[in-house]
């Protein structure tokens, strides 16, 4: 997965999140500007979350990975929203329910097998609660900073 585009412009401050929708679409423009997707990847982000909701509840600061097929990507990327207040998430593990998501990390990637790959790494980011916590609290530079290594790196 090397070669993931991953700077501080793609990370979302986003102070007053309405719903799971608003802040797909946010994101999804964020990555269309960088020229990482396609114009047809928010409608795919879109519709893959309706049938197949991406929602971890793993604590108090609870994550989304939003992602889609790999048709709508231009080169690998990931954007993260940080929500400043939490927004009801369907959940990954039963479609019923909901959590209440304050970290998002929507996925673009070009090959099938990176999915997987990246979502154990958002996975083992969001198990540390305390990272979490901090970034909830971070402006974009310094969740960047916390952030490269970890999303980057091997």
């Amino acid at each position: 997965m090397a070669g993931i585009f991953f700077d501080e412009s793609l990370v979302a401050v986003i102070d007053d999140p309405i719903d799971t929708a608003q802040v797909e679409s946010t994101m999804a423009d964020i990555m269309f500007n960088v020229g990482a997707v396609k114009d047809t990847y928010a409608a795919a982000i879109a519709a893959r979350e309706r049938d197949f909701p991406t929602a971890l509840e793993v604590g108090e600061i609870n994550v989304a990975i939003p992602h889609c097929d790999t048709e709508h990507v231009n080169k690998d990327a990931v954007c993260v929203g940080l929500l400043k207040k939490p927004v009801a998430w369907r959940r990954m593990d039963n479609v019923e329910m909901t959590t209440d998501v304050r970290l998002v990390f929507m996925l673009a990637l070009s090959q099938p097998h990176a999915h997987l790959q990246m979502i154990q790494k958002v996975i083992g980011i969001i198990q540390d609660q305390e990272l979490a916590r901090l970034l909830t609290k971070c402006d974009s530079a310094e969740a960047f900073e916390l952030l490269k290594d970890r999303l980057i790196e091997a």
